[in-house]
């Protein structure tokens, strides 16, 4: 019976917006950096609005 070890790559992380398309290099950037960028917005719903739509599942009988 043989056995096979596989080793774990582990990504190169950077800072610096230049590596963004170099293969095996993940990008950590700041929240400043992603609304800068325009890379995702930010949808979540207050807790309020969250309590409120419970009621709304008791409407559909869910």
């Amino acid at each position: 019976m043989s056995s096979t070890t596989t080793s774990e790559t582990k990504p190169i992380i950077s800072s610096d917006m230049a590596d963004f398309m170099t293969p095996g290099v993940q990008i950590e950037i700041t929240k400043a950096d992603i609304e800068r960028l325009g890379l995702c917005e930010e949808t979540a719903m207050d807790e309020a609005d969250a309590w409120a739509s419970n009621g709304d599942e008791a409407d559909r009988g869910e």
